[in-house]
């Protein structure tokens, strides 16, 4: 990393470095830690799963919660990326959950998880999403207390209903992360010519 001076994008995210970094895919790498007990992990996968749905497409998404006792916030509903596989021309996803819901250990990390946990994040604190080398995010986009108490149902009802809390709030953290991968992949996805994108693309 040259003389890059991290600076606030989007939303929580910083712009860390200006140098991609790819794998052998050659695709825009994005890297999620997070565990199942966490209820901020818990939040932001939904966002996650939604953004990257503008991207590609997933299979073996898994429906849990967070746990439920021992946390700020209980019970929050939300997905497991453990068994999860998506497939993208455009993003390649790598997810370590490294705990499930009963905070018994999950995924182990492997030598390339810790290069950028020690390049981007060497206390491992969770959640923590990194696109393309460039952004990163530590923690939640938003609240996870605006899910608690209710069913996936419920939430994917709320996120229909644009007026809705929970779609005002998720909504600004899926578009932050689709802008973020329109940056790192040059605008090439359909997505991207929106004019809500085009618009927060030109602020990063």
């Amino acid at each position: 990393m040259t003389n890059f001076i991290p600076k606030k994008v989007l939303g929580k995210f910083m712009h860390v470095t200006n140098e991609p970094l790819k794998r052998q895919s050659g695709k825009s790498l994005v890297f999620f830690m997070g565990a199942g007990f966490c209820p901020f992990c818990a939040a932001e996968r939904w966002a996650i799963v939604n953004a990257l749905n503008n991207f590609g497409s997933w299979t073996g998404l898994v429906e849990t919660a967070s746990a439920d006792h021992d946390e700020k916030y209980l019970n929050i509903p939300t997905f497991s990326f453990a068994r999860a596989n998506y497939e993208s021309n455009y993003v390649e996803f790598v997810a370590r959950e490294t705990a499930d819901r009963n905070f018994e250990p999950l995924q182990e990390l492997g030598e390339n998880d810790f290069e950028i946990l020690d390049t981007f994040n060497p206390d491992q604190v969770i959640p923590f999403l990194l696109i393309d080398g460039q952004f990163m995010q530590v923690g939640s986009g938003y609240s996870p207390q605006i899910l608690e108490g209710m069913e996936h149902a419920k939430v994917r009802t709320e996120l229909s209903n644009p007026a809705s809390l929970v779609a005002k709030a998720v909504k600004v953290e899926i578009d932050n992360i689709t802008g973020l991968v329109c940056k790192s992949i040059g605008g090439k996805a359909g997505v991207c010519n929106s004019e809500n994108i085009k618009s927060l693309v030109e602020k990063i």
